[in-house]
């Protein structure tokens, strides 16, 4: 028997990178899956290739940063596949853009995707959880603890999730919901594109981060080793962990 078995998990962003990655491991080990993500087409084609599969996995087609929209959808799933156990915040949006070019259209956007929606869908989960308990995780990003030139605003998206994280266990504790995030370095995704090209293979990474041992690991990280973590926070093996932060990032940050 796995290790979801029996549970209904929910995970935003599922359609590619980390959120595909942690659908298709949840649905191994026995959860009912439901794929969230503005990019419907592909959200279905990752719940198709689940149930083909033999997992039961429904996709929903909606952008995050819609605001009441999250919840909305929150309690349809709940409606449709029963009590809510797990959700993985995960759908994030990235601006590679200086302070003096940014507009406030494109902040907003960044801090309503990366922010906003993991407030909303947590609060319309722990509406669903509070009766049994269950596990919010949210996914966020050594960016709160370091960053680089251009990524203001995911940054400050990010920071805010920390925090946030720490601040909905307090909350959401009397109702035995845990909520813990993780704190991935630089992963091969979708998001790790920029302008065609994979920045985690780029001559500069590589001589600025691998070979120089900045990451001891000396490689970037994959969507399923998330995807683990993920899981061991879903899990809750151990019952008495809210409120931390897991950070998955081949050492980067201990070599500041």
């Amino acid at each position: 028997m796995g290790r979801l078995a029996g549970k209904v998990a929910i995970v935003t962003g599922a359609a590619s990178g980390i959120g595909r990655a942690t659908a298709r491991l949840f649905a191994r080990e026995g959860a009912r899956v439901a794929i969230l993500d503005r990019n419907g087409a592909a959200a279905r084609e990752t719940a198709d290739d689940l149930g083909r599969a033999g997992a039961d996995a429904q996709a929903w087609e909606i952008d995050l940063a819609q605001g009441a929209a999250a919840e909305a959808t929150i309690a349809v799933v709940a409606e449709r596949m029963g009590s809510i156990n797990i959700l993985v915040n995960n759908a994030a949006t990235y601006v590679l853009r200086d302070f003096y070019q940014m507009t406030s259209e494109e902040w907003q956007t960044v801090l309503d995707t990366n922010l906003t929606a993991y407030f909303l869908c947590a609060r319309a989960a722990a509406r669903e959880m509070r009766n049994h308990g269950g596990s919010i995780v949210n996914i966020c990003s050594v960016h709160r603890i370091i960053t680089e030139r251009n990524s203001g605003a995911y940054a400050a998206s990010k920071g805010g999730v920390a925090q946030l994280t720490r601040n909905l266990a307090i909350e959401f504790a009397p109702d035995n919901i845990a909520v813990n995030s993780i704190s991935p370095g630089f992963i091969r995704t979708p998001m790790s594109i920029v302008n065609g090209v994979d920045e985690t293979t780029t001559e500069n990474f590589m001589n600025y981060y691998v070979k120089s041992g900045r990451i001891p690991l000396r490689r970037a990280g994959l969507p399923e080793e998330v995807a683990e973590a993920a899981l061991f926070l879903a899990s809750r093996e151990c019952g008495y962990l809210t409120g931390a932060d897991l950070v998955v990032d081949g050492g980067l940050t201990i070599t500041l």
